[in-house]
């Protein structure tokens, strides 16, 4: 039986390393072959660098220069400067840098140097007497009741946040606290003027963090007693319906018939 010639081996001529004085590397600041990056992308004016003509730059605003890296492997770079320092912020991949420069520019838009202080700085600056001109700081009592307020409600919540991560849903946390309505209100109004100096102190950005309001969740209403000694839900009190025939019967006096009539 004649056996098969043996298949024929092809090989590869194509050239596969660079020539000499090459570089394997891609350029720097240019993505790769493939599907584009996901993601928030570093978006600004290209140009070279001051200091290294053949480095290319990324100028944001608010005078953030970004360094796209020079070599695979070497993380993106940003350099701005914020309350009179130079500072620095750096991401594996792009994306990863142009959220970290979002809440740069956040607190570069709104000059607010101490976002990212915790909580706990935020309340103690709202508490500091200090902070209000002489003929408009608190008085002993109200001293007090703030601060008890703060520390019961917004220190467990907000006490080791981040200022500039402090949502609405932190500050909503801190007014359904409150046991009852009556107290939400009192929170309210603690929370509304704590915001307001976090917004003059550059602690926090947003007047949305006070646009909240008590809720009783699964806690029962409170109960109050109506005219006629019965419980009720909070709401408007039931008439009496004894005193409402006194006052049919003087129609325009709201008042029942006179002592000793009749």
């Amino acid at each position: 039986m004649a056996q098969s010639a043996p298949a024929r081996t092809k090989i590869n001529t194509k050239v596969t390393q660079p020539a000499p004085g090459l570089s394997s590397r891609r350029p720097a600041g240019r993505p790769g072959p493939g599907r584009p990056p996901r993601g928030p992308r570093v978006s600004g004016e290209a140009r070279d660098s001051v200091r290294q003509p053949d480095r290319p730059v990324i100028e944001l605003d608010f005078g953030i220069l970004v360094y796209p890296p020079e070599t695979d492997g070497e993380p993106w770079r940003a350099v701005f400067t914020e309350n009179g320092q130079r500072r620095f912020r750096q991401g594996a991949t792009e994306a990863k840098l142009a959220a970290k420069l979002e809440k740069v520019r956040e607190r570069l838009r709104a000059d607010a140097a101490n976002m990212e202080w915790p909580g706990a700085d935020l309340i103690r600056h709202y508490l500091d007497p200090d902070r209000l001109p002489t003929d408009e700081r608190w008085s002993r009592k109200h001293a007090q009741t703030q601060r008890r307020l703060c520390e019961r409600f917004a220190a467990p919540v907000i006490g080791a946040v981040t200022c500039q991560d402090i949502k609405t849903w932190h500050t909503q946390q801190i007014v359904n606290a409150a046991p009852t309505a009556g107290e939400g209100d009192r929170v309210h109004g603690m929370l509304s003027a704590l915001v307001a100096a976090g917004i003059e102190g550059g602690y926090l950005t947003s007047p949305r963090l006070a646009m909240v309001h008590w809720q009783a969740g699964d806690r029962p209403l409170p109960a109050q007693r109506d005219r006629l000694g019965g419980v009720g839900a909070v709401g408007r009190p039931r008439r009496d319906p004894v005193r409402q025939r006194h006052r049919q019967a003087r129609p325009g006096t709201g008042r029942g018939p006179a002592r000793g009539a009749g």
